[in-house]
């Protein structure tokens, strides 16, 4: 039980050792947890997934489903080797489906990892019958290169508007930091330029549309309201902006157009590579509820260890599993009917912000999920001392190891790494010859 505590509650094992040892309480060691965790907990928890998994799909199949997806790696950098890719149906946050890969099965090249994850956990929804019609994901390069080949052509790729929106505010934020400080009262304008990008994907139909009110920011930022189109359009030649009247003690400062900071503002709005991405931001889709579930897994999963393929995985699904059976909390109230907030401070915004306090998990799949795993073990009639059998796409099928080359015997490195100091023949001969002695 100690060792299905440690698992499910996302626990690493050396701690709680650790924690008994200073408590002098005697428990099982490390490599009996290993063996309970290979033999009972990973089995029961990858089958009770599966058994929820399907639960959850069946609400799905046949109909059409818009669904998010964004990856996550198990370390950061260049060198992670697992990559964890989530799919969540839209609408009731549902976590559909969760791939999880090791980078011996990418050629170990970690850059390939998500999308070889998204590629497969895309096939398994349709295999399993969801009909997908939209999927939403950052604006990564692999993935929309995938999604653009004709299996891919029913399917309708979105990227996430937030993500959209914070590259613009960095790609703002820098150019006002050039020249000096010709380009520095772009700076004040940086919120206002990201809140109108946001705003055109939310109420734009089409991309000649969201590139009308697009553009209008150019004339906004220098006080003008009323513009005409520059493209031809049939309903209105003549724009202006949504607003109601300004407040007269507004203190902002407009850009001086035609001015440095108005230009690089140009460059940035006509910027070809944005003007090409614009369809892809037209349904104004977030996947932000994704972020959140990203952080969950570090509860269950964190960067900071290292885990067995299968470990990572059941680690993964737990976190899947404490996200679906917690969906629609209900928002705590005070006595007098209002609701409970709290709040969040964010030093990078430096900004204070509240969050609805939602009541405490329940933690309802905890006691079946330990109830499997209790039968599990009592119906064993081999034990824990079984002969262990990889699965078959079990990736240290492939390599035992990741590094590129197998590993030559301890003796053999002990030996290469002998201190000169300690081998003699690898010591340097230096003899000192006092200067003084060759003075004539």
């Amino acid at each position: 039980m100690l060792s299905a505590a440690s698992l499910l509650s996302g626990n690493n094992f050396q701690k709680i050792s650790d924690f008994a040892k200073v408590m002098k309480l005697p428990i099982v060691n490390i490599s009996t947890y290993h063996r309970i965790q290979r033999t009972y907990l990973v089995p029961s928890i990858d089958q009770f997934w599966i058994n929820h998994q399907t639960s959850r799909l069946e609400d799905y199949i046949g109909k059409d489903v818009v669904v998010l997806g964004d990856g996550r790696m198990d370390s950061p950098g260049h060198s992670a080797q697992y990559c964890s890719y989530t799919f969540m149906e839209m609408e009731s946050k549902t976590i559909l489906c969760i791939i999880t890969l090791d980078k011996r099965m990418t050629e170990n090249k970690s850059t390939n990892l998500e999308k070889a994850c998204f590629e497969k956990g895309l096939k398994f929804l349709k295999d399993a019958g969801v009909n997908v019609v939209e999927v939403v994901t950052d604006a990564h390069v692999q993935i929309g290169a995938l999604m653009k080949k004709n299996q891919y052509a029913n399917i309708r790729h979105s990227f996430d508007i937030w993500h959209g929106t914070k590259n613009l505010g960095k790609k703002i934020i820098k150019i006002s930091q050039e020249k000096g400080q010709k380009n520095k009262p772009l700076l004040e304008w940086t919120k206002d330029v990201v809140n109108h990008y946001w705003h055109c994907a939310t109420i734009s139909n089409s991309t000649e549309e969201f590139q009308t009110m697009w553009y209008g920011i150019l004339h906004r930022v220098v006080d003008e309201h009323e513009w005409v189109a520059s493209y031809e359009r049939e309903d209105v030649s003549n724009i202006r902006c949504n607003h109601g009247p300004l407040p007269p003690d507004r203190n902002k400062a407009y850009l001086e157009k035609d001015s440095d900071a108005h230009n690089a503002l140009r460059n940035i709005v006509m910027d070809k590579r944005l003007q090409n991405n614009i369809h892809y931001y037209l349904n104004c889709r977030s996947t932000s509820d994704l972020e959140t579930f990203q952080n969950l897994i570090l509860a269950y999963a964190s960067k900071r260890h290292a885990y067995t393929p299968p470990v990572y995985r059941a680690r993964n699904r737990l976190a899947a599993l404490d996200h679906n059976n917690h969906l629609g909390r209900s928002i705590l109230v005070k006595s007098d009917g209002s609701q409970r907030w709290r709040r969040t401070y964010n030093k990078k915004s430096a900004r204070w912000s509240v969050q609805p306090i939602k009541e405490k998990k329940t933690y309802c799949h905890i006691p079946n999920l330990v109830r499997m795993i209790v039968t599990m073990r009592l119906e064993d009639n081999v034990g824990m001392n079984q002969n262990v059998v990889l699965e078959a796409d079990d990736p240290r099928r492939l390599s035992k190891n990741l590094a590129p080359v197998a590993p030559p015997p301890t003796q053999d490195i002990v030996e290469t790494q002998k201190s000169r100091f300690v081998d003699l023949d690898k010591t340097i001969d230096y003899v000192y010859e006092d200067p003084s002695t060759n003075q004539s």
